[in-house]
């Protein structure tokens, strides 16, 4: 562990530790810490699938609330205009894109 933060001090430990800000490592840091979403309660692939999808629903939604307070407009207003000023990237999944 010591090894592993004397690396992180270093300039390129620093620069390669900022990049995962830019992964899908900070959307599945928030569903585990800020939902509670430890481990899937249903079993089978299609069923998991399902829990996935609707844990990543309930993620974007939350951007999307967010987006919306920052912006200090009315939904209704954002959604004739669009969103094209959000700041996001998209995350491919199998059958889910999450954007953060």
């Amino acid at each position: 562990m010591v090894e592993m933060k004397g690396k992180l001090r270093t300039d390129e430990g620093k620069e390669l530790y900022m990049g995962r800000m830019y992964t899908a490592e900070p959307v599945f840091g928030q569903m585990k810490q800020n939902r509670g979403f430890r481990e899937f309660l249903l079993r089978g692939k299609e069923k998991v699938n399902v829990e996935f999808l609707m844990m990543c629903i309930v993620h974007n939604i939350g951007k999307i609330e967010g987006f919306v307070k920052r912006e200090g407009k009315n939904l209704k207003e954002i959604l004739k205009n669009g969103i094209w000023g959000a700041n996001q990237f998209v995350v491919g999944t199998k059958n889910v894109v999450i954007c953060a």
